[in-house]
């Protein structure tokens, strides 16, 4: 029987790139609402200037980095699951010799 790619991979695939789309908006979104309470803070003369590109540049990045990890974490469990359903469908153990 030829060797063939675990069905599990593009479906944890698509897992990944979903968390990675959400943590990724939610981060945004954070950032976005920090930089408007930010904002009515300045108009009631309780807070410095600030503008969009300071909030949001940090925002952006520090969002792109969170992501970044959940979704590699999820592609890195799915990839790791995939390996140990390969290799017991193979008829040998994913768990270490004794």
């Amino acid at each position: 029987m030829a060797p063939r790619a675990p069905g599990g991979v593009p479906g944890m695939a698509a897992c990944a790139a979903v968390v990675w789309n959400v943590v990724f908006d939610a981060a945004v979104i954070q950032a976005g609402r920090d930089y408007l309470t930010r904002q009515a803070l300045r108009q009631q003369g309780r807070g410095p200037a600030v503008t969009i590109r300071e909030v949001m540049d940090p925002g952006v990045a520090r969002a792109a980095r969170s992501a970044t990890l959940s979704g590699g974490a999820v592609g890195a469990a799915g990839i790791l699951a995939a390996w140990a359903a390969a290799r017991q469908r193979a008829g040998r153990s994913a768990a270490l010799p004794q």
